[in-house]
């Protein structure tokens, strides 16, 4: 209640006792770094210094080129341009198929929302609380699942990573940090590969030099660079941005490249371990220590700012649309997050048909008689003056002049809002939950009550047996007797049997009550 001269104080502000992002401060966006960010540095043509793919929220920006507008990557028919980094145009994956992915609270955002609320013991709408949890990927978890039927993912033991396929699972361990708990890479000076060397290739997307078409080392390079960075490109579609070109400087500088090379060798192995192919790598970490790094799952979770180099491209997709959806509809993380504050002891309520969570349920009070001095007041002038604010109520209650309230009637005030007896709202608002007369009492009530309720009930048994005998008279006022002529009583009585049997309508049902009586003389003499 120490904030209690600005009752309109923002829920997000009241998170100063967590971390920076709690804080309010903006994180820094995560998804940045996504493989085919870094991009070579100081090769002309080779696009920014700083890399090329800048995705921003969750990857969703272009793809393998710099912040060129993707608009004009259509315009250019999706050709690179020399001059300027070569932008490709924006290539969105589609979605994972057989992947469910639920968003949740993480468990510090709601430590922190369940502090901040018996600090404060103010009542918070549930619907903001969600918008709340899901303003920052930092705030809130990933469940993701998998259909039985289909191929495990690959999560990483090491570090939150996720994905689809296995080659690249082995693709990323290979430019992750934990590469160098397995491995040793050295760079050592070589001789220039010899040959007569005319043409020279090198990506138009990033730059990076891939060497000779004829060089044996080229398909190699080709095929890693489009598995590293560009794997959610068609490899056809990425081919055909290679650019080849031709020169003595070309040659030179590609040659100059080669000069210093890197090699790499499992750690604690010898001087004839270190191999400068990198595929001869992948096939040893893919044969002997795969296992150790990753783990085959149909369902496990990801902090909600993995970063997007930590899963596969189609992954990645559909965390985009799980994210973006629960943004735009805040009520669909509500029952969990219901589930994690009860579980921390807070209360969740209803009230005119909006779930809240406070301190404490609605407790009315049943007389104000029993309070002291100060509560009395309290209550009582909330009583009289519905729909007010905390600043009100302090106006009305304490001296002109004073600044802050007293200690004593900040705890009074405290103790009233734990017990639920009344209700301090996010805006400052204050509510005397059904507020009750100081002579009323609801086992009084209640005798008054069962009396109403069964003086309802029998008058709607009385109306229901009225409807029923307006029925029967109405069915019978559309049914008339039908009553014959004697003279046609007088012809059934004496007709034969066969005539009887003639017989069709009324007349026949006459025949039948004249034979039960007796009265037909064929029929007697029969007998």
């Amino acid at each position: 209640m120490s904030d209690s001269s600005d009752p309109s104080k923002d829920l997000l502000s009241a998170f100063d006792l967590g971390p920076a992002w709690a804080r309010g401060d903006e994180s820094k966006k995560k998804y940045a770094d996504h493989p085919g960010d870094k991009g070579p540095k100081g090769r002309r043509g080779g696009g920014r210094r700083d890399g090329g793919d800048r995705r921003g929220d969750g990857g969703g920006g272009q793809r393998g080129g710099g912040r060129g507008d993707h608009r004009q990557g259509r315009r250019d028919g999706g050709r690179g341009r020399r001059g300027d980094g070569g932008r490709a145009p924006r290539d969105l994956p589609a979605p994972a198929d057989g992947v469910k992915i639920t968003v949740l609270p993480t468990e510090e955002a709601v430590h922190l929302i369940v502090k901040e609320i018996q600090h404060r013991a103010r009542v918070y709408s549930l619907f903001d609380v969600a918008q709340l949890f899901l303003a920052g990927r930092e705030r809130y978890r990933l469940q993701i699942k998998l259909d039985a039927e289909r191929p495990a993912f690959y999560r990483g033991k090491l570090d939150a990573s996720l994905f689809l396929t296995r080659d690249e699972a082995v693709a990323h361990f290979m430019q992750s940090e934990r590469f160098a708990d397995f491995y040793e890479t050295d760079e050592t000076e070589t001789e220039p590969p010899a040959g007569n060397f005319q043409v020279v290739a090198r990506c138009g997307i990033s730059g990076e030099w891939l060497g000779p078409p004829n060089f044996h080392s080229y398909q190699a390079n080709l095929r890693r660079l489009h598995r590293e960075r560009f794997s959610s490109m068609p490899f056809e579609r990425y081919a055909a941005k290679v650019r080849t070109e031709r020169g003595e400087e070309a040659v030179n500088e590609w040659l100059e490249s080669m000069k210093v090379r890197q090699r790499w060798r499992p750690k604690g192995g010898d001087d004839d371990s270190w191999t400068f192919e990198r595929p001869e790598i992948e096939r040893d970490f893919s044969t002997r220590l795969f296992d150790e790094v990753f783990e085959e799952v149909h369902e496990t979770e990801l902090p909600g700012d993995v970063p997007a180099r930590h899963v596969s491209e189609r992954l990645l997709a559909s965390i985009k649309l799980a994210g973006s959806h629960a943004r735009r509809h805040p009520a669909m993380i509500i029952p969990s997050i219901c589930h994690m504050l009860e579980s921390d002891h807070l209360a969740i309520f209803k009230k005119q048909g909006k779930l809240y969570c406070g301190p404490a349920r609605p407790h009315p009070l049943v007389s104000f008689e029993e309070l002291s001095e100060r509560p009395s007041a309290i209550v009582r002038w909330l009583d009289a003056h519905p729909d007010s604010k905390l600043e009100d109520l302090w106006k009305a209650l304490l001296p002109e002049g004073t600044e802050e309230p007293p200690k004593e009637w900040l705890v009074d005030l405290f103790w009233l809002l734990t017990q639920g007896h009344v209700l301090l709202f996010a805006d400052g608002a204050l509510v005397l939950p059904k507020k009750r007369h100081p002579g009323g009492s609801a086992k009084k009530s209640a005798p008054a009550k069962k009396a109403a309720k069964k003086a309802a009930k029998k008058a709607v048994g009385s109306s229901k047996e009225e409807a029923r005998k307006s029925k029967r008279s109405r069915s019978k006022d559309r049914a008339p007797k039908v009553v014959p002529h004697a003279a046609t009583v007088r012809r059934i009585s004496r007709m034969q049997p066969g005539a009887l049997k003639k017989l069709r309508g009324h007349s026949r049902l006459w025949s039948r009550r004249l034979a039960r009586r007796g009265r037909i003389e064929s029929l007697l003499d029969d007998e």
